[in-house]
């Protein structure tokens, strides 16, 4: 049977999500993450050098994945924030990687300090006319409001429709008020 290295490393990601949304970078072990992905854990090595680095290399596709799925708006914030709030309520465990990197003091990335950059930059363009808050601020209040929530849910304990739908309009209209000129 033929080696198919980009399927090999797509597996060994996935599992590897799973792992490090669960137990962190620290809690996460590479014998179950080859486990899971049914490859040789020396692959992982082969593919990635050590546990840092794919956690890195995890956190970089994540962050991909979310940036391709919900584009910042700088037209329209609150649109923004829901579309961001929704990603995060249905891939739970993107917002786990985020969380485990903060707890353990994991380095950003360099995509997700070139995404950050992105953002404030589009920011500052965009609000150039308001006096208000700059750039920096915004991201993070826009960033604690749509995190908020997420957090506490995974998949047995997700909010009902109706919970969901009050805490997304809470949070998109908390956004309206804050971007309000």
């Amino acid at each position: 049977m033929a080696r198919d290295p980009d399927r090999t490393r797509e597996k060994l990601l996935h599992a590897a999500v799973a792992e490090f949304a669960a137990h962190g970078e620290a809690g996460a072990r590479i014998d179950r993450i080859a486990e899971h992905a049914g490859v040789n854990k020396r692959m992982i090595y082969a593919y990635f050098g050590n546990k840092e680095a794919l956690f890195a290399a995890v956190l970089e596709h994540s962050l991909g994945q979310l940036v391709e799925t919900v584009p910042l708006t700088t037209d329209d914030l609150p649109g923004y924030a829901g579309h961001l709030f929704d990603y995060l309520i249905d891939h739970p465990e993107r917002h786990r990687l985020a969380l485990w990197r903060v707890l353990e003091g994991s380095r950003s990335t360099e995509a997700e300090e070139r995404s950050t950059a992105e953002k404030l930059s589009a920011l500052r363009d965009a609000r150039a006319h308001d006096s208000g808050l700059d750039a920096a601020s915004l991201l993070v209040f826009i960033m604690a409001l749509v995190r908020a929530w997420p957090s506490t849910y995974d998949r047995m304990t997700r909010p009902s429709f109706a919970d969901a739908a009050a805490q997304r309009a809470a949070v998109v209209e908390a956004v309206r008020r804050l971007t309000a000129t």
